[in-house]
């Protein structure tokens, strides 16, 4: 499938070029006639899944490198493609301007260098879905109208407010382990839960501790916390029977 887009590419006038260093796209195209209204700028040609994470770091790199991005999702892929991609971008959805966010793989650290917690019941697990993903199922979040016309962001567990932040930015600065109602720290060669300043609870794993009710929190996908050079130009490439077809996004 990707092969397939690239040769499309080729014969679209573009030079193609395979990048070798791990951090650079797969195959970066020059030159050409650009596909669904992308510009002159080169094409990073990203082959990805629906994962938010990927999808708006490989726009950060993008932007970065003044470049446009044109995404290869398989065919069976391309819709949830889409919605991450979609307006408003990267977020999971929106009204009223306020944003209901993705999570990322990283765990809010704490000042104390522990990381937050909070008390929320386990999901069943979907059929392979990982313990990570379907404890992320039960957390959200999401803002709401705060004052001074700045929204703040709230933690929702099982539809539950369990934390509230003065703001997004607020993530990036946190300076008290008092903002989420539990945190934890491997010590001794165990997970130990603790409120404030009392342990509530021990446990040899992180998936030990989920099942016992305590679920860590997932930072959140930002935005513009990824974005910082700026959104590139997008588009999205599905290679079928049918040959090549391109959206802009």
């Amino acid at each position: 499938m990707y092969e397939t887009v690239l040769a499309d590419l080729r014969a679209r006038g573009y030079t193609v070029t395979r990048g070798e260093d791990a951090g650079e796209p797969p195959a970066l195209a020059t030159g050409g006639d650009a596909p669904a209204g992308l510009g002159d700028a080169p094409l990073a040609v990203e082959p990805v899944g629906p994962d938010p994470t990927e999808l708006v770091e490989r726009a950060a790199h993008g932007a970065r490198h003044d470049r446009a991005v044109l995404y290869v999702a398989a065919p069976d892929d391309a819709g949830a493609v889409r919605e991450v991609i979609a307006e408003p971008r990267f977020v999971a959805s929106a009204r009223d301007g306020l944003r209901v966010f993705h999570h990322v793989p990283d765990r809010i650290r704490l000042p104390d260098d522990s990381y937050a917690a909070v008390r929320a019941t386990p999901p069943t697990p979907r059929y392979g879905e990982s313990a990570r993903a379907s404890a992320d199922r039960v957390l959200a979040w999401r803002e709401e109208p705060g004052d001074g016309g700045e929204s703040r962001l709230v933690l929702e567990a099982n539809r539950r407010v369990v934390a509230t932040l003065g703001s997004v930015d607020s993530l990036t600065c946190l300076d008290s382990t008092d903002a989420f109602p539990y945190r934890y720290a491997r010590r001794d060669g165990s997970f130990r839960v603790r409120k404030g300043d009392r342990e509530v609870g021990r446990f040899p794993g992180v998936a030990a501790m989920r099942e016992g009710g305590y679920m860590p929190v997932p930072v959140p996908l930002v935005p513009e916390h990824h974005l910082r050079w700026g959104t590139p130009a997008m588009g999205l490439a599905v290679a079928g029977e049918g040959g090549v077809r391109y959206e802009s996004v």
